[in-house]
């Protein structure tokens, strides 16, 4: 079955995206405390660097070559929204980020022509994107019970900003849901 170079362009910018996600959550595990927050931290940034080998994994096997790009989902939140400088910030994106990738992870599964070894490899991170989504929304929950609104107020903040985006994207990488 063969792949487009479109398509192969969006593998390659999930495959970055990825990456550039486990670095940043990376970096917060450097900086925090507590054994289950680390816990989490250490899980999640380990198997989003692992997605990025998953993705190139893919890309490899359906053809393609993984090339060095800037373009990912979070360099395109800060070109947008700024700099974040607390771990609420970031898990609160991370959440908002975590449901667009699971939705469209799952647009694309069930997209017709989608090569079966993406489809493999989109069924294997939908199932750990539910750990992700779990963890932190519930992380989430304890925070806004010490903070308040702030919580769901840079929630829907972050959400705005997740569309603008999101609906760039598909006008980049030439998405149809129904291809």
């Amino acid at each position: 079955m063969e792949i487009s170079d479109t398509e192969l362009r969006l593998l390659n910018f999930y495959r970055a995206s990825e990456l550039h996600g486990g670095l940043i959550l990376g970096q917060l595990v450097r900086r925090s405390r507590g054994g289950e927050l680390l816990t989490h931290l250490t899980r999640h940034s380990a198997e989003e660097v692992h997605h990025a080998l998953l993705w190139t994994e893919t890309i490899v096997a359906v053809g393609g070559q993984p090339t060095p790009t800037a373009d990912t989902w979070q360099a395109r939140f800060a070109a947008l929204g700024g700099p974040m400088t607390s771990l609420c910030e970031v898990l609160a994106l991370t959440q908002v980020f975590e449901r667009t990738v699971y939705r469209h992870f799952t647009a694309h599964l069930r997209r017709g022509g989608t090569h079966p070894h993406v489809q493999a490899t989109l069924r294997r991170m939908l199932d750990e994107e539910k750990y992700h989504l779990s963890w932190v929304a519930r992380w989430l929950k304890e925070q806004e019970v010490r903070r308040g609104a702030l919580v769901p107020r840079m929630m829907k903040r972050y959400e705005g900003l997740d569309r603008t985006i999101y609906r760039q994207l598909l006008v980049d990488y030439e998405w149809r849901a129904a291809a």
